[in-house]
């Protein structure tokens, strides 16, 4: 058989019937090796193509820890001599929205490991690891605003280097009051066209910036996605502005609220979606920021933008009832002061 780099050299020459990748790898794992001494793999590929025992690395280093369930975690930690693990214990941890709810009633708090017990591997590795050493600012912030409320709010100690426009059009956070936006059957029509406009504004005014939409649920991501997508088959600059982003590492993009951990753009818009119904009720449900990870949530959201964040809100701050709410509802309301005043409430 051919191993090493002979093997490496026969599968290059070769025009079809390659070698799966799984058997390339343990049969020529220490050329690869050797030409490439990084590998970067998401744990899912490490357990389907890196042969348990074949190849060890120095060190493992796991980023987006937060997102990581710790038995998803352990093959990769498994293949490494020394780890470190990284991530924002205020950030999402793994979404367990497709697990089926397990009767565990035999089971003890006491009989549970670290692992068991916890969400993440980043929750193991900080009641593992000791001291637990932490960043001490926030790098992406090009104005002190865009991280102030967050760090108010969650992190207390991050150093905050003042900009040097305190209030400077191209920078921090914008609120948008949409008045006449009504939530109904999970979208908000007028608020979602008020988004597009302004994304295509964006698009011909400022194309050196790139650009992120966000909303609060998947039903107004979908329908601003729709009505931005013909928006831009009928504007040339629209257009220009997508297919140039699109070369480069910070493409436009439009999310809802549980898919934009780990993205980073100029500007971030927010489509805080829920507003009063037709009739002008505001009913105090906000989907999933009014769970118990309402607020981890919210902080994702609020630490995406390098440059600006604009909201756009149908909803008025004082209509949020927060004397029985949970930490997230509590958060969109005093974010929603803070992008309007530009202070943080007390």
């Amino acid at each position: 058989q051919w191993t090493d780099l002979s093997l490496i050299d026969h599968e290059l020459a070769k025009q079809k019937r390659h070698v799966p990748i799984r058997q390339l790898v343990n049969r020529a794992g220490d050329a690869l090796k050797a030409l490439k001494p990084c590998f970067m793999m998401s744990p899912l590929s490490v357990a389907q193509y890196l042969e348990p025992g074949r190849l060890v690395f120095d060190l493992v280093v796991m980023d987006e820890a937060s997102q990581l369930k710790p038995e998803d975690a352990l093959g990769a930690i498994a293949r490494g001599g020394q780890l470190v693990v990284v991530g924002d214990p205020k950030q999402l941890p793994p979404t367990t929205f497709f697990e089926r709810v397990m009767d565990d009633g035999d089971v003890t708090d006491d009989d549970l490991t670290a692992a068991e017990d916890a969400e993440s591997i980043l929750d193991v590795a900080t009641s593992v690891y000791q001291p637990i050493r932490r960043l001490r600012w926030h790098y992406r912030s090009r104005h002190h605003s865009l991280i102030e409320f967050s760090n108010h709010e969650f992190y207390k100690n991050l150093v905050v280097f003042p900009s040097a426009y305190s209030d400077h059009p191209g920078l921090g956070v914008k609120l948008i009051e949409v008045p006449d936006g009504r939530f109904v059957n999970r979208r908000n029509v007028v608020e979602a066209q008020n988004v597009v406009r302004a994304a295509v504004e964006h698009m011909r005014v400022h194309p050196q910036e790139s650009l992120g939409i966000v909303a609060l649920n998947f039903e107004q991501r979908e329908l601003i996605d729709d009505l931005l997508d013909q928006e831009i088959m009928n504007d040339p600059h629209a257009e220009a502005f997508v297919s140039d982003w699109r070369g480069k590492s910070e493409p436009l993009f439009v999310k809802n609220l549980e898919n934009v951990q780990g993205d980073e753009r100029d500007v971030i818009f927010i489509s805080t979606t829920y507003g009063p119904n037709e009739q002008g009720k505001q009913f105090q449900r906000f989907g999933p920021i009014n769970g118990p990870q309402g607020h981890r949530r919210l902080n994702v959201l609020f630490t995406r933008a390098k440059r600006r964040v604009e909201v756009f809100s149908s909803l008025q701050a004082n209509n949020i009832m927060t004397d029985s709410a949970s930490w997230g509802v509590k958060v969109l309301r005093q974010y929603l002061e803070f992008a309007k005043n530009g202070t943080i409430p007390e």
